[in-house]
């Protein structure tokens, strides 16, 4: 098994119940702040250290999974040590919030790279062993943010929803090789959960910010080979809940005249399609915009990441 992201949090705690569980695992992770900085080797060492003090088998791996090469080494190392790729799990990531209007492009291009190329990076390299030895699991992360978008995370948010897509459509490339894919959305508490706004952090409730441990054994269920007929799907794991989400449907339609006039166009979209607001509008409460007879200059404001 290959997790990375394993040196703390979510990714340690997957590591550990599947090294308790029997499986050999790479414990990969670059041992970097929140915000990507100050690498540190000996935090994927010791969660290693910790799995082999209990009796099971684990190895770090220290390098950057934004680099093409370095995810296929990773995959080469994990296949040289334990013969095969059982799995694969996806729990790095980084955080850089700022409300869009002041976000600089670094911020945007390295939470970007970070999320959503390294996933890429990863799952690329795991499928091709997958495929060779016709078998395998992989469990990607995504976020509450990917699904339902936050005011200063939209190159976190952006990222994550990519996650989702990367998720499905591999799992459709996938099912014919006896691979699964899919994605969780964790909520838990960790040093990433602890930077969220008080706002934010009401926007679900205390239960639902507990330890990771039900998200591990969440992941560790999907990795089950007696489970591989579940693919495509996206999950929750919160405090003690357990939740699978809806992809993207349509949710209303409006067939127009062959000749039909923009004040047609426009009449559907206001009166016969509507809007459904996203949920974090009330839970964050969050003004929409005003119709154009209600007119307001408030200025929002959202805490940190402005």
């Amino acid at each position: 098994m290959i997790v990375t992201g394993a040196g703390g949090g979510i990714g340690a705690a997957v590591a550990e119940c599947l090294a308790a569980a029997g499986y050999g695992v790479v414990v990969s992770d670059l041992g970097v702040s929140v915000d990507g900085h100050d690498p540190d080797r000996q935090v994927a060492e010791s969660v290693v250290e910790a799995i082999r003090a209990r009796g099971g088998r684990a190895m770090a791996h220290q390098h950057d999974v934004v680099s093409f090469d370095a995810a296929a080494d990773l995959v080469r190392r994990a296949v040289e040590e334990y013969g095969s790729l059982d799995g694969l799990v996806t729990c790095h990531g980084i955080l850089r919030e700022r409300m869009i209007f002041n976000m600089t492009e670094d911020e945007w291009d390295s939470v970007i790279a970070v999320h959503l190329k390294g996933t890429f990076n990863c799952v690329r390299f795991a499928t091709e062993q997958m495929r060779r030895q016709r078998g395998g699991s992989i469990v990607v992360l995504s976020s509450a943010a990917g699904l339902e978008g936050s005011p200063a995370q939209a190159n976190y948010a952006a990222a994550k929803a990519g996650i989702v897509g990367l998720a499905q459509s591999t799992a459709l490339a996938m099912g014919r090789y006896g691979v699964n894919v899919n994605c969780v959305v964790p909520s838990a508490a960790t040093r990433m959960t602890s930077r969220l706004t008080g706002r934010m952090q009401a926007s679900r409730p205390d239960a639902e910010r507990q330890g990771p441990e039900l998200v591990a054994a969440l992941i560790h269920a999907l990795l089950d080979p007696a489970n591989r007929h579940i693919t495509g799907q996206t999950f929750t794991a919160a405090g003690r809940r357990l939740a699978r989400w809806a992809p993207f449907e349509e949710q209303e339609s409006v067939r127009l005249a062959d000749e039909f006039t923009y004040s047609d166009v426009t009449g559907a979209v206001r009166q016969r399609l509507g809007a459904t607001p996203l949920r974090r509008f009330a839970a964050l409460g969050l003004p929409t915009p005003a119709a154009p007879d209600h007119q307001t200059t408030d200025i929002l404001e959202v805490g940190d990441g402005t």
